[in-house]
């Protein structure tokens, strides 16, 4: 069992789906409709490739710290799997919950690219963890930083996020 960031950090990606996904979080309301609507919707006439691959890309790293996490701490025996049901339930939650916000509206394709993302990630977690690229960052990680910097490490990793402006409210200053 090896110490892992990628928990904390998979943690805090759901907290940053929930917000991007929930924003703004106001105008909540029953709009009438059935909160499952969007599953059985006709695709979409319109879309775009920026939508498509902001989904994809969105989800990506969620999938490949969910497979990650589980690859390093043998806590499941189908990691890929595993991370991408995660990923998918939550994708589904989240359209779901759209439905109550007026100014979002919730999709199939959506939920569906999400997962392929999230499967993607996942997927190339795997692969990575195969040809000894997460364990060649580890040494590197024991040759240059101290034992158990691993909460240190996931706070720099999250200090571009921080920058951002304008200002995220939860990381505005």
């Amino acid at each position: 069992m090896h110490k892992t960031s990628a928990w904390p950090l998979a943690l805090l990606y759901v907290g940053l789906v929930l917000y991007a996904s929930l924003y703004p979080f106001e105008g909540w309301r029953d709009q009438g409709i059935s909160p499952w609507f969007f599953v059985n919707a006709p695709l979409p006439k319109y879309w775009t490739g920026v939508d498509v691959g902001i989904n994809i890309v969105g989800y990506a790293p969620l999938g490949f710290l969910l497979a990650l996490s589980a690859l390093r701490t043998a806590r499941d025996r189908a990691p890929v799997l595993a991370a991408t049901l995660a990923a998918c339930l939550l994708s589904l939650g989240m359209e779901t919950l759209q439905s109550f916000l007026p100014v979002r509206v919730p999709s199939n394709v959506d939920w569906g690219l999400n997962t392929a993302g999230a499967s993607l990630g996942a997927v190339t977690a795997s692969l990575l963890e195969r040809f000894g690229a997460i364990d060649r960052w580890s040494q590197f990680r024991d040759r240059w930083f101290v034992a158990d910097a691993r909460g240190e490490l996931v706070l720099l990793a999250l200090w571009p996020v921080a920058l951002l402006f304008p200002a995220a409210v939860p990381l505005g200053l």
